[in-house]
């Protein structure tokens, strides 16, 4: 069956957001063997610390936005006001929370030695924070307007390309690396925001603070969902860093560049239908379901089929990603055992996507909680024994706990409602 057959009209749409996109996972791909090439292994470690430090702060800013946000947008594209109140309202409730991630940035970096030793890395990476409050990327794809959202997508990441080409030169450039995304992201982001604007022929206005204050009350169990979900994706590098040093950390860096590809790309995908997916639950679940688990199939395909043969050129990825040599045979089998993770992590983020389209709001709290805190104790046990190989089998189990629960949670709740 065609994927016209399945979707109606949205190929081309889906064409052009796919374009977009890639810019997102190839970008990574391109600087990381410059990076590695020129700041080595220490650097590259650090660098990746610092950006996982920022996506931890990001979703503080985020709050949930570029989840309940979409699905709000979605729901109200015919009405122009209700976009504009939105919108305005979700910026100035992100410039709040913005400053809130910088007390907890800066606490970190001035207070924390494991932060403290790499002062300007830490600070020059708080950019990134900043130019998320301006991205309008979430309300894009609420009214599904793919054409600009991967417009901003490849702009920027092609500026972020060129500036680490051009500025990135000694190894001890690696402080810089950060900030410069967090410029180019700035930069597309605020040019986003004022054609959004015009188009829409939206205007700023001061909202009232109560209705600041009850999104965030609305969406806090969410946020913290995500927190505690940005815990178990970033602690596994953190850890590496503290425990065993920033040269070990700069390898995980590597085989993380792998799950944070197909996370990316598992993510940009369902992120596509979710709007639909969001109105067609309200409508019919049992036919929201059946169109759900057609994207889902091609999703799990596409990502079986291509860590297949990364496993069997996993060899040849090391070498592009200019590991040296004598540590080529250590972590291609780390590399090939790492490629489970992203198949695992295809229906976790699919059934999780099903979670927020049925409002599970609670349940998903109570899920990345328990997930979490078993992710964070088995990293702690398994890399004691098994070093970087444990940390990866905690991964993968953390992957099939949540598989387990957001399938009783969401698709079975589904099929009883059915019966």
């Amino acid at each position: 069956m065609q994927i016209r057959s399945i979707f109606g009209k949205i190929s081309n749409k889906f064409l052009v957001y796919g374009i977009g996109q890639a810019f997102n996972l190839i970008a990574p791909l391109v600087i990381a063997p410059y990076l590695i090439y020129v700041c080595n292994l220490d650097g590259f470690g650090k660098i990746g610390i610092a950006f996982a430090f920022t996506l931890f702060l990001i979703l503080i800013v985020d709050y949930g936005f570029d989840i309940k946000g979409i699905k709000r947008i979605s729901e109200s594209r015919n009405s122009p006001k209700k976009l504009q109140d939105e919108l305005v309202t979700t910026l100035y409730t992100k410039f709040i929370l913005f400053f809130f991630s910088v007390i907890i940035g800066l606490s970190c970096i001035f207070f924390l030695p494991y932060f403290y030793n790499e002062t300007l890395l830490f600070l020059f990476s708080l950019t990134i924070v900043f130019a998320q409050v301006f991205n309008p990327i979430w309300f894009l794809q609420g009214i599904e307007d793919f054409y600009t959202s991967s417009i901003l997508n490849a702009c920027s990441k092609l500026l972020y390309v060129v500036l680490i080409f051009f500025f990135i030169t000694e190894s001890n450039h690696y402080v810089y690396v950060n900030f410069l995304l967090g410029i180019s992201s700035l930069t597309l982001n605020i040019l986003g925001l004022i054609y959004v604007f015009k188009k829409n022929k939206f205007h700023f206005f001061k909202p009232h603070f109560e209705l600041i204050f009850q999104t965030l009350r609305n969406d806090f169990s969410l946020c913290i969902s995500q927190l505690f979900l940005s815990v178990r994706q970033l602690s596994p590098l953190f850890l590496v860093g503290y425990l065993f040093g920033y040269n070990l950390a700069g390898q995980y860096k590597i085989l993380d560049q792998i799950i944070s590809l197909y996370r990316t790309l598992s993510q940009v995908f369902l992120k596509f239908f979710y709007p639909q997916l969001c109105f067609r639950l309200n409508e019919d679940k049992k036919h929201a379901l059946q169109y759900w688990k057609k994207y889902v199939l091609i999703l799990f395909s596409g990502v079986f089929i291509s860590s297949l043969l990364l496993f069997f050129l996993s060899d040849k990825v090391l070498v592009f990603f200019r590991v040296e040599s004598n540590l080529i045979k250590d972590l291609q089998v780390l590399f090939q055992m790492i490629l489970i993770v992203p198949v695992a992590m295809v229906f976790s983020l699919s059934f999780e996507q099903l979670m927020f389209g049925l409002h599970n709001n609670k349940l998903y709290f109570k899920i990345t909680f328990f997930v979490t805190v078993i992710n964070l104790i088995t990293i702690l046990l398994f890399s004691y024994f098994y070093n970087l190989s444990g940390i990866i089998a905690s991964i993968f189990l953390s992957e099939i706990l949540f598989v387990y629960f957001y399938y009783q949670g969401a698709f079975k709740k589904i099929k009883r409602n059915e019966n």
